[in-house]
């Protein structure tokens, strides 16, 4: 019961507080691109977590299907997303990772887009875990980078991750990247080479983001 409740108290936070903020998308013809590579519609996007915040509020009126760790605290988020409409995934790479893993392919295989921190739980910062091409491997939808960057945010400096909460009434530009596409037969011997590009695909939109900001 206090979970539902704080859930709510949540929601109607978000609501608001989104209501302050100005979008910028940048790349959207790529979530077009995205949707019709694949049978089922569908995409999974890749973020870095100290994003998360940006990327959830950006995509607030759509749903996904996304990976909550099966910890006290991944419960209050997971009943929260789901206030939303989302579909949680519950495990990590750390606990229940393969049962997230079923779950969340299940999900995106039955037409709903997936959304994956790829240096989450718990780090390293910017370093991408092959998760997110497993998904997109066993799925065979593409990955699209999505890089959320405000122009005024705090920065959680004690956080693993440097984590960003963009302030109220700041303007967030979103940029989603290219779609990359994973054979379903790579061998995992090359997942590390599409983890580089993956990194390099998300480096460039912040720098986009950033570029953006600066011209306006």
């Amino acid at each position: 019961m206090k979970i539902k409740i704080l859930a709510n108290l949540i929601y109607y936070f978000v609501k608001a507080l989104n209501f302050t903020y100005r979008y910028e998308f940048i790349g959207l013809e790529h979530k077009s691109q995205a949707r019709a590579f694949s049978s089922k519609r569908a995409y999974v996007y890749a973020l870095w977590h100290q994003n998360l915040i940006g990327a959830i509020f950006s995509h607030i009126n759509e749903r996904f299907s996304m990976v909550i760790s099966e910890s006290e605290d991944g419960e209050l988020v997971a009943v929260t997303c789901q206030k939303f409409g989302h579909l949680p995934a519950r495990g990590s790479s750390t606990r229940g990772g393969k049962k997230a893993l079923i779950e969340i392919v299940r999900n995106i295989s039955n037409g709903f887009p997936g959304a994956l921190t790829v240096d989450g739980p718990k780090g390293p910062a910017k370093e991408v875990k092959p998760g997110i091409i497993e998904i997109a491997k066993l799925t065979q939808v593409p990955i699209l980078p999505l890089s959320p960057y405000s122009n005024n945010h705090w920065v959680i400096k004690k956080s693993w991750d440097q984590f960003r909460v963009p302030r109220p009434f700041s303007k967030i530009a979103v940029v989603i990247g290219a779609p990359i596409k994973i054979d379903r037969n790579l061998p995992k011997e090359q997942y590390e080479d599409y983890s580089y590009i993956i990194k390099s695909k998300l480096e460039q939109g912040e720098s986009l983001a950033k570029a953006y900001f600066e011209k306006n």
